[in-house]
């Protein structure tokens, strides 16, 4: 099973992608979209972010944890497939501002990079849904290439 637990306000630019992928995926595939902190300094609703985050993980004991971050091990998908085979996993998602790495960094256990760019949280969880559906065709032993 994976959970995608993100912090969001909206996935209406890309809801029907979403949408697509959640059917494909369909019972292995969870989404928490978690409410953004807007009141504050930036490194205010970050903290307040990074503990929203750190407050729901505490109910996934005996899940892998995976932050997507810009600065984690950039894999490609055979990679990604060997790393995440037969695993209860939540991968965090965070929001424009990011989340407080060191602070979370005792609650995960992997950072991953889709590369250096920078993508829109809203991007990233497509990308990731995307990801996760070919894991799941090779699993299968299925061509992911279309």
């Amino acid at each position: 099973m994976f959970t995608i637990l993100n912090i969001s306000d909206s996935d209406k630019h890309r809801q029907s992608v979403v949408d697509e992928y959640t059917k494909r995926l369909w019972k292995s595939i969870k989404i928490i979209n978690l409410k953004p902190s807007k009141n504050g300094s930036v490194q205010q609703i970050i903290a307040a972010d990074t503990q929203n985050i750190i407050t729901h993980l505490s109910k996934f004991s005996d899940t892998q944890k995976i932050l997507l971050s810009k600065e984690g091990k950039q894999l490609d998908t055979m990679q990604l497939v060997s790393l995440i085979r037969n695993k209860d996993i939540v991968f965090i998602i965070g929001w424009p501002y990011g989340l407080d790495e060191p602070a979370l960094a005792k609650y995960i256990d992997s950072n991953i990079s889709f590369g250096a760019i920078t993508l829109p949280h809203g991007l990233a969880k497509v990308t990731l849904l995307e990801q996760l559906y070919r894991v799941g065709t090779i699993e299968q032993g299925k061509s992911y290439h279309y």
